[in-house]
C-alpha cells in the first residue's frame, strides 16, 4: 500500500471521546488536508476558467484503485472504553470560512468495534470511499469521525489514510528480486 501524506487525515491521533480526525479534506483546493480546526478560503461564484480553484470529485477510482480509508491503531493498548465507530463525514462549504463552523453529514460509517477487537498496532477498519446518494449535495469537505462508546478511551491512538491503489502488499509480492 502506498501512502500519502496529502491523504492522511490521522497521524497517531489519540482518541479519548468522540473527536473529528486531525485533518479534513478540501475537495476544491486540491487534494491537500485542512487541520480540522483551522480557517479556509471562501470561493468567488463562479470558478470555471479561474486556475486557482478548481471541483475535484475522486469518483470510483477506475485506473489506479478504488480510493479506500485504512485505519490503523498505535503500538498502545486502548482500555475502559466499550467500542469505537468510525465514520466517513462530508460538508457543503457555508461561505462561513471555518472547518469548525461546517455541518458533517456522515455518509457511511463501520459498525461498533468492540474493545475486545481493537488490538495494538492492528488494522481496524478498511472503508471503501462512499458514493453520493442521488439529489444529494456535492461535499467540499471530507473528514473522519471516531464516536467512542461506554467511557472515554485510554491508551488508544489511531492513523487513518486514504490509498488509491490496493490496500495490501498481494500486488507486489514476487515482482522484485531477493536481497535488495
Amino acid at each position: 500500500m502506498l501512502l500519502d501524506q496529502n491523504f492522511n487525515f490521522s497521524s497517531a491521533q489519540a482518541i479519548t471521546a468522540t473527536a473529528a480526525s486531525t485533518n479534513t479534506m478540501d475537495l476544491l483546493q486540491g487534494l491537500g488536508l485542512a487541520t480540522s480546526g483551522g480557517t479556509y478560503t471562501v470561493p468567488p461564484n463562479y470558478i470555471i476558467g479561474n486556475a486557482t480553484y478548481f471541483g475535484e470529485d475522486l469518483g470510483i477510482g477506475r485506473g489506479l484503485g478504488e480510493p479506500v480509508f485504512v485505519v490503523t491503531t498505535g503500538s498502545g493498548t486502548p482500555a475502559v472504553a466499550t467500542g469505537l465507530q468510525i465514520a466517513v463525514q462530508g460538508a457543503v462549504d457555508n461561505g462561513g470560512g471555518t472547518i469548525a463552523g461546517l455541518t458533517f453529514v456522515p455518509y457511511i460509517e463501520t459498525r461498533s468495534i468492540p474493545l475486545a477487537s481493537i488490538a495494538a498496532s492492528s488494522r481496524i477498519a478498511t472503508i471503501r470511499y462512499p458514493k453520493r446518494e442521488v439529489a444529494q449535495a456535492l461535499p467540499r469537505f471530507i473528514n473522519l469521525n471516531y464516536i467512542v462508546s461506554g467511557s472515554n478511551f485510554t491508551g488508544l491512538t489511531v492513523t487513518a489514510d486514504l490509498t488509491l491503489g490496493p490496500d495490501d502488499a498481494v500486488g507486489t509480492l514476487g515482482q522484485y528480486p531477493s536481497n535488495y
